[in-house]
């Protein structure tokens, strides 16, 4: 459908072609003559840590119970194919789309050139260049900035202002005729339903909706035998190949599908969550076992933080900190080197040791959002290590 598709996107930091991803998206459908037709948003999970949460205010356990790119790829096509694209500083945007299109597997040749640039047409009007001054200029509200919707959805105001102000211009049929060719590809639509910022705040629903879909076993002939293994096996937290084959050769002799070891896995992980709350509180090394044993069950990011919201649920304290005392080695992550540097100072002048990478011994990983997705936080969840933010200064 012709028409223009103004998008903004928040990402990691500003190296699209090495590190750096797209985290989240918003776009703003119009028709021809500016009027809005529909908008669209979610987070994505960039696989890494979030960057300069200061200025896009991500929280980063939201990201990573988000789509990754490569799953709303073809529902974001569907949404700009036969559009015109539009961008505040496009050529920004632009290189972060096509980067994320690359990796995903779909190929866009698409360049800032071929797009419209609200930044760039300011300067016709004398506009400054910068989003919200702009807006201001227009008497265009902008509220929530650097949020992708929002930023989106003032973008797409001032493109009605410059369509209302120069729409005798021949430009805009050649700009709407040039998105309409533009050869997209095709991935297919996933349907992803979108994670929006507060999605595992406390209380969420979407959290709650989550555990709830978890399904009871007592109806499942061979459950019992399946849950007495399988909690044997992870007494030390492991699991091993031989203790892969064991599991997997059990399920196999009762009869067992994959979808029905799943729901007993899940099951599993609620029994563990009524284990760590039957004294009332939950700490941090209780949350660490949690998402510790969900992953060894390949529990998805969204079922894992359903667990934790439930466990917050059952108790009456939550201890958001862990008990450090001088010699313990912690790990710094997903902070500026600045930060970095002044948290190592506070560490050592309180007889901790800061090392620099995650291994066995390690008391905590601290980290500027512990939600991080740094490969550190990544790895010490793996190995049950607590990873907890910049407050666990406070009570040491």
């Amino acid at each position: 459908m012709p028409g223009f598709a103004v998008i903004d996107l928040e990402t990691t930091g500003l190296a699209y072609n090495r590190t750096d991803r797209i985290c989240e998206v918003g776009v703003v459908l119009l028709n021809p003559r500016g009027a809005r037709e529909y908008a669209w948003t979610t987070l994505v999970n960039p696989q890494r840590d979030l960057g300069a949460q200061h200025v896009h205010r991500i929280d980063a356990t939201d990201a990573r119970v988000a789509p990754v790119f490569g799953d709303i790829v073809g529902d974001l096509t569907g949404l700009l194919a036969g559009r015109t694209l539009v961008a505040h500083n496009s050529a920004f945007d632009i290189a972060f789309l096509a980067a994320e299109y690359a990796r995903a597997g779909w190929p866009l040749d698409l360049t800032h050139e071929m797009t419209l640039c609200t930044m760039r047409m300011a300067r016709q009007f004398g506009a400054p260049a910068k989003l919200g001054a702009c807006c201001d200029f227009f008497g265009v509200r902008l509220t929530d900035a650097h949020t992708a919707l929002a930023d989106a959805e003032a973008a797409a105001a001032l493109l009605a202002i410059y369509l209302r102000e120069t729409r005798k211009s021949a430009a805009w049929a050649q700009w709407l005729a040039l998105g309409a060719r533009f050869p997209w590809p095709e991935p297919p639509r996933r349907g992803v339903v979108p994670v929006l910022r507060g999605a595992t705040a406390p209380g969420s629903a979407m959290l709650a909706d989550v555990v709830s879909r978890f399904a009871p076993v007592n109806d499942l002939e061979g459950a019992d035998e399946y849950l007495d293994l399988l909690g044997r096996v992870l007494v030390d937290r492991k699991i091993s190949v031989d203790e892969r084959r064991a599991l997997d050769g059990l399920a196999a002799s009762l009869g067992l599908s994959a979808a029905d070891v799943e729901r007993l896995n899940r099951q599993y992980m609620l029994g563990v969550v009524d284990a760590v709350c039957a004294d009332d509180q939950l700490t941090s090394a209780e949350r660490a076992l949690v998402v510790q044993l969900a992953g060894l069950l390949d529990l998805q990011d969204l079922e894992v933080e359903g667990l934790l919201a439930a466990a917050e649920k059952k108790v009456s304290q939550v201890v958001t900190g862990v008990e450090l005392k001088p010699g313990n080695l912690v790990v710094l992550t997903g902070m500026s080197m600045e930060r970095k540097r002044e948290l190592t100072a506070i560490a050592e002048a309180r007889g901790l040791v800061v090392w620099s990478g995650v291994k066995k011994g390690v008391a905590a990983v601290i980290a500027q959002d512990p939600g991080s997705q740094s490969s550190k936080a990544r790895k010490a969840r793996e190995h049950g290590i607590p990873v907890v933010g910049e407050g666990v200064f406070r009570d040491f």
